[in-house]
């Protein structure tokens, strides 16, 4: 039975490129063995982190949809497809983000495999028409329970601006300096919810 099925979490990702990287990862009630199809209508999760809107308990419906069109141009629908958690560089999570790392070996067994998920995913790649500053844009729901999963977002560096705009909404964050590579995370924690924010360089060697 899929990991999707058998455990409620929730997880809302963004990676951002080029320039800035933005790894943002919500993770929330990893440790409830529940069958999502069937509770998830009856909980309500505790406090987390919001993007465009969405937080842990929102639920994709066309009226959401129409919604992130607006905000975000037309986009790509892709059905049951693979879910890798994996951010910045190999290893990252394992390294620094344990229980994300077991998630993700979960979700992506047999390793080697391709694995796939009923998962819905949408794709905005024309973001900057609608003149927000973002190259690329991703959500993944679950198809079970229709909530977020991961959100990805790519942008240049006049993106920046973001980390400004989330520490002046949650607080400073804790900082975890990569050992591998040239760049930083930060992150912050709510409940069991993880939001990552990771900055590099772009694959020029700009910061």
């Amino acid at each position: 039975m899929s990991i999707l099925r058998t455990r409620k979490f929730h997880i809302l990702a963004a990676v951002v490129s080029v320039s800035v990287f933005i790894s943002i990862v919500v993770f929330v009630n990893f440790g409830k063995k529940t069958d999502m199809a069937e509770t998830h209508s009856a909980q309500t999760n505790p406090e987390s982190f919001a993007f465009f809107n969405l937080g842990v308990d929102s639920e994709l419906t066309d009226t959401v949809r129409d919604e992130l069109k607006e905000k975000l141009g037309s986009d790509a629908v892709e059905r049951w497809s693979t879910l890798d958690l994996n951010i910045n560089f190999k290893g990252f999570l394992q390294k620094y983000f344990k229980e994300l790392d077991e998630i993700n070996q979960r979700l992506n067994n047999p390793p080697g495999e391709r694995v796939e998920h009923n998962i819905i995913k949408l794709r905005y790649r024309y973001a900057r028409i609608k003149k927000v500053p973002f190259e690329y844009v991703e959500f993944v729901f679950s198809n079970y329970t229709k909530k977020p999963l991961l959100f990805k977002i790519s942008s240049t560096k006049e993106g920046a601006f973001i980390v400004d705009t989330i520490k002046a909404k949650y607080g400073e964050p804790a900082v975890v300096n990569w050992e591998q590579e040239e760049g930083h995370s930060l992150y912050w924690q709510k409940n069991k919810s993880f939001l990552i924010i990771s900055i590099g360089k772009d694959r020029y060697g700009n910061p």
